[in-house]
């Protein structure tokens, strides 16, 4: 569970009265997150598993999953399905999961289409099951 802390800052700030001319100083207050208050799930590990609907079979989809997991540093697996959509698994940092999981349902590779993107089982892993990321068959 990521919790975040609200701080708060205040800073003076003058205005003038269009009527009167007057000019008053206003204490202004802003919000802004406290970066280090973020819990540890945001620099620990994350496993997912996820499947991809589409036109996602013969245009590369797993080529290209393949390459961007590797690009990121990330482990798992990828492979096409009977039912014409193609599932895997990715682990590795918190924050590139999260990048490739948007990659997954936005991007995929040139000529695909994607319709949908299903992604189950997300949990924080304390080790990684797997040593690289690969192509199943």
């Amino acid at each position: 569970m990521e919790t975040t802390r609200f701080c708060s800052h205040s800073d003076p700030v003058e205005a003038t009265d269009r009527s009167s001319g007057s000019t008053i100083k206003l204490q202004h207050t802003r919000l802004y997150a406290a970066a280090s208050e973020m819990s540890s799930s945001s620099t620990g590990l994350k496993s997912v598993d996820y499947e991809i609907f589409g036109d996602v079979q013969g245009v590369f989809f797993r080529k290209y999953t393949e390459e961007q997991a590797r690009k990121l540093g990330l482990v798992g697996w990828v492979k096409n399905t009977a039912a014409g959509t193609v599932t895997g698994q990715v682990q590795g940092a918190v924050d590139k999961v999260n990048f490739m999981m948007n990659w997954l349902k936005s991007v995929g590779s040139p000529m695909s289409r994607i319709d949908k993107a299903h992604f189950s089982n997300e949990r924080d892993v304390s080790k990684l099951d797997f040593n690289k990321f690969s192509t199943r068959y």
